[in-house]
């Protein structure tokens, strides 16, 4: 009688070990993924840059993924790495080819492509993007960019 007594009751059922697992690996994404923000908002961009690479290669599929992605995406802009920047907005729309903000990374890809001066790469994303798209709102962007970028190919050419 008093070995049953010195049990737990089986009603309270333990967490599964995968559960614990997962929570812990969200909340030490979301550290690291503050960490490379409050770089970010000190403008120490190239340790927020080193932070958000790892937080990307660590937690793959991360709820803050995106953010991470976006802000990396900042940082770039902030120390004008127009190649990685370009790289990055590639892989966003990579990975989320059929949602508006994958997309809008596509648009952003080519706009870096412009700033390069690999205009043929842009005009090659844009044309992909008004041919293929189905949100009317990034199409009419990418048009404008695409006329913009014809009418200074013409002021080149002449």
């Amino acid at each position: 009688m008093v070995l049953f007594l010195n049990f737990p009751a089986p009603a309270a059922e333990p967490k599964k070990l995968s559960e614990v697992y997962k929570a812990e690996e969200i909340k030490q994404g979301n550290l690291l993924f503050q960490k490379a923000n409050e770089f970010f908002q000190d403008r120490n961009y190239t340790k927020s840059i080193e932070e958000l690479k790892l937080f990307l290669v660590l937690y793959l599929r991360h709820p803050k993924e995106w953010e991470a992605r976006k802000l990396l995406s900042s940082a770039y802009r902030k120390t004008r790495d127009t190649v990685a920047l370009a790289q990055n907005e590639l892989m966003m729309y990579k990975d989320y080819p059929n949602t508006e903000e994958g997309l809008d990374a596509y648009l952003e890809s080519a706009r870096a492509f412009v700033r390069m001066g690999r205009e043929e790469k842009a005009i090659a994303i844009l044309k992909d993007i008004t041919a293929n798209t189905y949100s009317s709102k990034i199409a009419q962007e990418a048009e404008m960019e695409l006329s913009q970028l014809e009418i200074l190919s013409e002021g080149k050419n002449k």
